[in-house]
């Protein structure tokens, strides 16, 4: 699938994207790093825009929300039922077996995940065998979470205010590297 640049509106939000140039969710090896302000509209991008066009294409993901906490109790969930012994285990363990769980994935959707875990690099290790996008929401200025060069073309794509009107915010999307 693939995300063709041009714009994108979230009414109930009043949002109104302009996305520079396409977001490639294939078999090619991509890493797409969001940065901006808060309110920007990052995680409504990825919930309302990114999201439904993986599902209607039948593109497995996976999805970390900005509330990793909540997430985890739903995750020790869904392991004790796959027979883990959760109790005592922390959360590094958790998302590990639980990534291990989902090998049929091929994006994988963190929003500010390094909030939570500075030191992302298991990530990659778990997920290097079936993960071909990443998508990361960082308010760093230089993000901790970087895949290795040689196999991933990653983008740092910057999310700009443009205009508000008082109701809607216009904001512009575009390649922070170029």
């Amino acid at each position: 699938m693939i995300l063709k640049s041009g714009a994108y509106c979230i009414q109930d939000r009043f949002l109104e994207f302009d996305l520079t140039a396409d977001l490639e969710f294939t078999d090619h090896f991509n890493c797409y790093t969001f940065t901006g302000g808060n309110g920007y509209g990052k995680t409504s991008f990825i919930e309302h825009i990114i999201i439904p066009a993986l599902e209607r294409d039948g593109i497995d993901y996976l999805y970390l929300g900005q509330d990793i906490r909540n997430q985890l109790y739903t995750i020790k969930a869904l392991l004790a039922v796959r027979g883990h012994k959760v109790s005592g285990a922390d959360e590094n363990t958790l998302l590990k077996w639980w990534l291990r769980q989902s090998d049929s994935a091929r994006v994988f959707i963190l929003d500010e995940f390094d909030k939570y875990f500075p030191d992302s690099g298991f990530i990659f290790d778990r997920c290097n065998a079936f993960i071909r996008t990443y998508v990361a929401v960082t308010h760093l200025d230089r993000d901790r979470f970087q895949p290795d060069p040689q196999k991933y073309n990653a983008r740092r794509l910057r999310f700009d205010l443009v205009d508000y009107n008082g109701r809607v915010k216009n904001i512009l999307i575009r390649n922070e590297d170029s």
